[in-house]
């Protein structure tokens, strides 16, 4: 018996030490955020819910299951070493390059909205581009750290990034998903930035990369309305600026402290997509201008600690693992900065979930995945001991 207990107790000791050290200030930031949430989807969903489905609770019990889903990848993520997972960048951009073609197959993947973003297996469906930008952040740190002393050759630091990575975004924009395949671009610039890319470089690849934008903005007509409404919503208020115009109700409506949780108008199918893309919308009209401040400065705690992270990892020399860390605190932060942005009319619309706030499945495992992995980093920053 007293052998069984020392085995347990030993057990407990050795699972406790893979958690020591781990930035305790950024998981409780993850953690209110999704709470936030949480509260937030059940207020912004339920009547919607209970008109299309019967049941008020359909949208809530499922976001309850993601974040227990995406909170146990958190913690077996948060336990693993990553900086012993250079090798991990090539396999998994493949894999998930290759998940992206076939969900483009007739009959494989499901069109919801004029996208074909999905694979269903029954009423659970799963995103790759959520995958895609995730293995976009391993390939890049495990390329860039492996070439880091030839990033000034245009072969090593620069074409050799856009032979792997260009199916990927490519097939991203047939979906068609131009909102990841701004954030994944945004992750990788700002990856070959740190990484002392040569300016000549990092600019050329910004100019070709805003023509082409610009381009299947003009040449696209969903796309052309949704920029013409940023523009000038109120040229079409029943039409393509409608949501853009009902988001800056809502968020008039709320003033300083808000209308008081669950008691927001917008929300009653005035709003489109109201416990999805434009919880914050939600947000700001039932907690008023106090709650946005508070979303605002959470996730700048999320940005600090992140990059204090990243800081860290480079005075060691972790070059993985810096890049990785750098990498994950740029795909939630500019994913919630557009998405606020387009909620307060700074940009035009997107199609971008908030980050552990609004409702969705694939985005809400990945991106608490995410902070597992920046958890893990964490722990090489804050215990000398762990060698």
């Amino acid at each position: 018996m007293s052998t069984l207990q020392s085995w347990s107790q030993a057990s407990k000791i050795r699972l406790l030490s893979r958690f020591e050290g781990i930035d305790l200030v950024l998981l409780v930031t993850v953690l209110i955020l999704l709470s936030v949430g949480l509260i937030m989807v059940y207020s912004a969903s339920y009547i919607f819910a209970a008109e299309r489905t019967g049941d008020g609770y359909y949208f809530i019990k499922r976001q309850l299951g993601f974040s227990v889903l995406g909170l146990t990848f958190l913690a077996f993520f948060s336990m693993f070493d990553f900086r012993r997972l250079n090798w991990l960048g090539y396999p998994l951009v493949i894999l998930s390059t290759i998940l992206l073609l076939i969900v483009l197959i007739p009959g494989v993947g499901t069109k919801v909205g004029g996208a074909q973003r999905w694979f269903r297996i029954g009423s659970l469906g799963f995103q790759p581009g959520e995958i895609f930008k995730l293995s976009v952040i391993f390939f890049m740190a495990t390329r860039m750290s492996r070439k880091f002393d030839r990033v000034s050759s245009f072969v090593a630091g620069t074409l050799g990034n856009l032979v792997v990575l260009l199916p990927g975004i490519l097939l991203l924009l047939i979906q068609p998903d131009l909102g990841s395949t701004i954030i994944t671009v945004a992750v990788v610039l700002s990856l070959m930035t740190v990484s002392n890319v040569p300016l000549r470089y990092l600019m050329g690849l910004i100019l070709v990369g805003s023509i082409t934008f610009a381009g299947l903005i003009m040449s696209t007509p969903y796309r052309l309305a949704r920029f013409t409404a940023f523009l000038d919503p109120w040229e079409d208020p029943m039409g393509s600026g409608f949501q853009v115009l009902q988001s800056l109700v809502g968020l008039t409506n709320g003033g300083t402290f808000g209308v008081g949780l669950g008691n927001g108008k917008e929300k009653l199918f005035f709003l489109p997509e109201s416990h999805n893309d434009f919880i914050f919308a939600v947000i700001g009209e039932e907690l008023g201008f106090s709650g946005v401040a508070l979303i605002i400065l959470l996730f700048s705690v999320v940005l600090f600690r992140g990059f204090k992270i990243s800081k860290s990892l480079l005075i060691k020399r972790e070059m993985f693992s810096a890049l990785l860390s750098i990498g994950v605190t740029v795909l939630i932060l500019s994913q919630a900065f557009t998405n606020m942005a387009v909620v307060l009319g700074l940009l035009p619309t997107k199609g971008l979930n908030l980050p552990f706030l609004s409702y969705g499945g694939t985005s809400l495992v990945v991106n608490l995945a995410a902070i597992g992995v920046l958890l893990s980093l964490s722990r090489y920053c804050n215990n000398e001991s762990i060698s």
